[in-house]
């Protein structure tokens, strides 16, 4: 074969190998390699090259102790695995920069902060992560009578109808000791955790008009709306 034919086909072989390796790089299912999770840590390879910093072949990249998912490098609150499903930065603390923390933001505006939405078990960028048609700091994940929210307020567990076990459900406790319980003080619109919520020296179980908005708390109760998580 002429040096020449012989360069030529050399030339034509080795286009073919870089096409058909470009071509694999591209192709759908290399695609969503981005989505592996080579080393089984609950991080995608993608999140530990370009996000954590960490290794995605190695569960414990600095090998001490702790397993890359649950690592916290910013110290804010959340650990790895939750900073990649509330597609936050994990190596900042504030990852938009406004002033607030990434565990206390509401991205998604349903009521609820990162941290309460994972203890919550709802979903921080889904409003309503059940699609029951309510965003999840008005849904009562526990059936006790109490949205999400308000449990937070009164120090409850939106996981638990009867948080601190003493035989008295969440909803019919009273968390700021202003004789009106937390499922009244929900449905009057009233604070939970503050005995006088219109702060005009007169306590919510003795204010006609608790919220201080002009009208009468009884008359302007709201009818409970049974949670279709509950099997209402």
């Amino acid at each position: 074969m002429a040096p020449a034919r012989e360069n030529l086909v050399r030339t034509l072989r080795l286009a073919g190998v870089i096409g058909a390796m470009v071509g694999a790089l591209v192709a759908p299912g290399a695609v969503g390699a981005a989505s592996l999770d080579s080393d089984h840590d609950g991080l995608t390879n993608s999140f530990e090259i370009y996000k954590s910093h960490t290794s995605p072949y190695r569960v414990d990249t600095n090998r001490n102790g702790i397993p890359d998912g649950r690592e916290n490098p910013d110290r804010d609150g959340l650990t790895n695995l939750r900073e990649q499903a509330a597609r936050l930065n994990p190596l900042k603390g504030d990852s938009d920069g406004d002033g607030v923390a990434d565990k206390n933001e509401d991205n998604d505006h349903d009521g609820l902060t990162t941290i309460q939405e994972f203890v919550s078990h709802e979903n921080p960028i889904d409003a309503d992560t059940d699609n029951d048609g309510q965003v999840d700091g008005a849904d009562d994940v526990d059936c006790d009578g109490l949205q999400n929210a308000t449990e937070f307020a009164a120090g409850t567990s939106p996981r638990v109808g009867d948080s601190d076990h003493d035989g008295i459900a969440d909803a019919s406790e009273d968390a700021d000791g202003d004789g009106v319980t937390n499922d009244t003080e929900e449905q009057h619109g009233t604070a939970v955790g503050d005995a006088d919520s219109d702060d005009d020296g007169t306590a919510d179980a003795e204010d006609a008009d608790g919220n201080g908005d002009g009208q009468d708390d009884e008359a302007e109760a709201s009818e409970d709306v049974e949670d279709s998580s509950c099997g209402g």
